[in-house]
């Protein structure tokens, strides 16, 4: 931090004191000729200091952090042009661009912020560089994952749930912004994508008495849970089953309440954006629902949202045997989201008596 002009001029008088030959200049006048000129020179010095801690904070090398800064200002519907009408152009100050919101109310600031959610990460080197490859494929590599990219994912927030941003207008205007803003020479990839389709098949011990479940559907559950190969009887009584209630899984007390479908949503609603699925973190939140004794996430699946061209949706991926992974669109859409529970009354403790 530069140091004032107060500052600056006590230490020329310090150092003045040392100097024997200046002791003919004691005038206590604030008006003396020295006097005078020692403000000079600490003002002349401090404007010196200014220049140079603000060169220094502009001329550092741009972090991810920075672009995301950036991507939550951006200001949708201003012209990137400063001689703009608009009240509200980016124009350089200060040494960065900025947006002018001058005579502008936060409610209309705020207003045009359109990007509420943003990620930014880039490839390591070390991601693809590998002492067994040959330099082929190493270059291969490199190209095809975009090594020295920056990647900007951004989305808005419709109501309660998590959205893309328009595609192509506000995505376009994006994109411009940002090509104003980079650095020189860094290449930048943006999206901003419908969220990611999920399903989830779990099998559920729950408390009968606080969960209801018809049961004319639990032999259903039961043989629908079962990891062996099952006969061609059981297969016949799954076939021959029928509809199962709508009511399964709701509260006894509250039939509106669905503990382990509202656990679900609400764990996923919270996930942090471009943040990872994990399994054991989905199990934990559903274990802490009331009425549910064992909860087994027995397989989960995922895609890419449909592409409005696409005439089919995209085929789900078996993920199961991963732990966790980021959705490629930063989150899930819950209004595709698919669960498919097997609800089994929890009667082991029957065997304690």
């Amino acid at each position: 931090m530069a140091r004032t002009i107060a500052e600056i001029q006590n230490e020329i008088l310090i150092e003045k004191k040392k100097q024997s030959s200046l002791n003919g200049l004691n005038s206590d006048s604030k008006t003396s000729i020295w006097g005078l000129w020692t403000n000079i020179v600490a003002t002349a010095i401090w404007v010196h200091e200014k220049i140079v801690e603000k060169n220094a904070l502009i001329s550092r090398p741009h972090t991810l952090n920075w672009y995301r800064e950036q991507a939550l200002n951006f200001h949708y519907g201003s012209p990137l042009d400063p001689n703009s009408s608009n009240g509200m152009s980016l124009i350089w100050k200060d040494g960065l661009y900025q947006f002018d919101t001058t005579n502008l109310s936060e409610a209309q600031i705020e207003e045009s912020k359109i990007i509420k959610h943003c990620a930014v990460s880039e490839i390591d080197l070390e991601t693809v560089l590998d002492p067994d490859k040959e330099i082929t494929e190493i270059f291969s590599d490199y190209f095809h994952n975009k090594v020295g990219v920056v990647f900007i994912k951004v989305a808005t927030q419709k109501g309660d749930a998590i959205s893309r941003i328009d595609v192509p207008n506000e995505l376009f205007a994006f994109k411009e912004y940002i090509a104003k803003i980079k650095d020189a020479g860094n290449q930048v990839y943006i999206t901003s994508d419908d969220g990611d389709i999920l399903k989830l098949n779990l099998n559920v011990y729950v408390d009968p008495l606080s969960i209801y479940i018809d049961p004319k559907d639990i032999e259903y559950y039961q043989l629908k849970s079962l990891k062996r190969d099952l006969t061609a009887e059981e297969i016949e009584k799954i076939n021959n089953h029928g509809t199962v209630s709508d009511l399964n899984g709701s509260l006894i007390l509250d039939r509106t309440i669905f503990p382990v479908i509202d656990s679900i949503k609400e764990h996923l609603k919270n996930i942090e954006f471009n943040g990872a699925f994990v399994k054991t973190y989905l199990i934990d939140s559903i274990q802490k629902a009331e009425g549910i004794k064992i909860p087994i996430l027995s397989k989960v699946e995922t895609s890419i949202a449909k592409n409005p061209n696409d005439t089919e949706n995209p085929s789900l991926k078996d993920v199961t045997p991963i732990e966790y992974f980021i959705p490629k669109a930063g989150y899930f859409d819950l209004e595709a989201l698919e669960v498919e529970v097997n609800y089994i009354p929890y009667t082991f403790y029957r065997d304690k008596q």
